[in-house]
């Protein structure tokens, strides 16, 4: 499509786009089945699927036809659930034994084994749990069919726990843990539970061994592969539509508004560093809006069958993904020129632009936290700077509301706000790095150098991106990591800053403003290893701090692990 073409078109599209696009959409739906070509794919693909799932008896899956619904507990003393909701979706779960499934939450930043407090926790409420977890024949062992389900929230914990006969393996110890880790670190607590449970029925009491290979876990796999397959390919088609759409909604917002945007990036000063980082973005969105419009008409009118191939699929994830991505960058487009000017509504913008910051400090805060709660906070020194650290946080959440009444008054200039940002970014990551490293290196426990190796390669990740809330100080907020004039790692189109060499004038390296939080995360991994033991069912599994053992357990030797989040 020519220049002059697409200059037609989003002339037109303003008035039409909502007649003409979902015309588009609609005509999608009833257009046919697709020819003859994506039918016979279609039908062969579902005929596979259905042959394995009919030749197969659905009931391998469930060894011995076996399927039980356990009782549940739920003792919240973090105050974190719902309690009788969770206890009712559990119950709903479907076992492969019977089992009594008991959720613990345990409260307080200073949780440094998780094992030893729900240990504890059995022994000092025998009296309150609705079956003994602790085994009466034999007190070094949970109690057979039971299942323990815990989570430490401040502490970034959670562990599982299991009746030596339902006891699992390390892996699926750890499996079990890591189903809840992204919902937690959410503060989804109720989703990563019901997650966990969901995983726990998924592993506890699977068979193995001798004739029921042949007889029952062969052919299961076999039929869970018709019905993956076949769930596949509905999803496929399905979810490709909702992208189509969902990047439609996108493109037609950005053609809607294309001539505004225009404008207003004529506004943004160029000699300003941050109005040219983010003009550098905008020519690159001048050059992918074209090619997005070009790939639309590529992508053409699929109807009926043809939304299940691949093609179609492929090319819908890809609109979603550019179309989302210019509508993004054309609020940033916005958000600078109305906060450079200071124009109506740029409190809201400035408000977007504090969230980064405010998320880093309580990051640089949680720090503290993870390092007041641990071994080395009986180095004086260490607690010492600790100290600081807390006050400078509350020193720098007080300039950020101070900043906010400058800019009101006029005393501080846009560019300049957003320069001081820049500067408590980089201190705030500073002084996190120094301390977690000063942390670490005063480690003297017996495991003080593979901590320390592991704290080291683990600032070697920068993957993490901002969350987009923040809780510091007794408030919170929320805000669009996508939208900041900023650059993060949610930033659409850094390619072009980094294509550009506007990174140096735009406040900084792409990496200055990759969040806190994973310098945290990989602390508090490093800082809680524990090596593994010679022991099966208390060991520790070194991939993911994944710890094992009960350091004050007198000889307790029960199934089960935990590790952090």
């Amino acid at each position: 499509m020519a220049r002059q073409d697409i200059e037609a078109f989003n002339t037109l599209l303003p008035q039409k786009e909502r007649k003409v696009w979902m015309n588009h959409m609609k005509q999608s739906c009833r257009g046919g089945l697709g020819g003859v070509r994506s039918v016979t794919a279609f039908i062969a693909n579902i005929a596979v699927s259905l042959a394995l799932i009919a030749v197969l008896p659905i009931m391998v899956i469930w060894p011995f036809g076996g399927s039980h619904r356990p009782t549940v507990e739920v003792h919240d003393e973090a105050g974190i659930l719902r309690t009788e909701p969770l206890a009712k979706e559990i119950q709903e779960m479907r076992f492969r034994q019977d089992l009594h499934v008991a959720v613990l939450t345990v409260p307080g930043w200073d949780v440094t084994n998780l094992n030893d407090s729900v240990l504890e926790y059995a022994r000092s409420h025998a009296s309150d749990t609705d079956v003994p977890w602790i085994s009466a024949s034999n007190p070094n062992y949970w109690s057979d069919g039971l299942v323990i389900l815990a989570v430490a929230p401040d502490s970034r914990k959670v562990g599982c726990y299991f009746g030596e006969d339902v006891a699992v393996t390390l892996d699926q110890q750890a499996a079990i843990q890591d189903a809840a880790k992204d919902q937690y670190r959410r503060a989804d607590w109720y989703g990563g539970t019901v997650s966990m449970a969901a995983k726990t029925a998924d592993v506890v009491g699977r068979v193995g061994g001798g004739g029921i290979v042949m007889t029952y876990i062969l052919p299961g796999i076999s039929a869970l592969a018709g019905v993956t397959w076949l769930v596949y390919c509905l999803w496929r088609g399905v979810t490709a539509r909702r992208r189509a759409r969902e990047a439609l909604r996108h493109y037609s917002q950005v053609a809607h508004d294309y001539e505004t945007t225009e404008l207003m990036a004529g506004t943004i000063p160029e000699d300003e560093p941050h109005g040219a980082q983010v003009m550098a973005r905008y020519r690159w969105f001048l050059d992918e809006y074209e090619k997005v419009t070009r790939s639309w008409a590529e992508f053409g009118n699929p109807h009926g069958t043809q939304w299940f191939g691949t093609s179609s699929f492929k090319r819908a994830t890809e609109l979603e993904k550019r179309s989302e991505g210019l509508d993004s960058l054309d609020d940033v487009i916005a958000n600078t020129a109305t906060f450079l000017s200071l124009s109506r509504g740029w409190d809201r913008v400035w408000s977007n632009e504090r969230g980064p910051v405010l998320e880093d400090l309580q990051s640089l805060r949680r720090l503290c936290h993870e390092i007041d709660s641990s071994d080395v906070a009986e180095n004086g020194s260490i607690a010492e700077r600790t100290k600081e650290e807390r006050e400078w946080v509350r020193s720098r959440k007080q300039r950020l509301d101070d900043m906010t009444s400058e800019l009101e008054d006029g005393s501080l200039r846009p560019s300049a706000a957003l320069d001081e940002l820049d500067e408590l970014a980089s201190q705030t990551r500073t002084k996190a790095n120094r301390l977690a490293r000063e942390a670490i290196d005063a480690d003297t426990s017996r495991y003080a150098t593979e901590r320390r190796r592991r704290y080291d390669d683990s600032d070697s990740t920068k993957e993490a991106a901002y969350a987009g809330y923040w809780y510091l100080g007794g408030g919170h907020g929320s805000y669009n990591p996508h939208s900041t004039i900023r650059l993060n790692p949610s930033s659409p189109a850094i390619s072009a800053i980094d294509s550009s060499g506007s990174g140096s004038g735009a406040g900084g390296s792409f990496n200055s403003f990759t969040p806190v939080s994973d310098l945290v995360v990989g602390y508090s991994s490093a800082s809680s290893y524990t090596p593994s033991s010679s022991s099966g069912s208390g060991s520790s599994f070194s991939g993911s701090s994944f710890s094992g053992g009960y350091s004050g357990g007198g000889g307790f030797s029960g199934s089960g692990s935990s590790s952090s989040f």
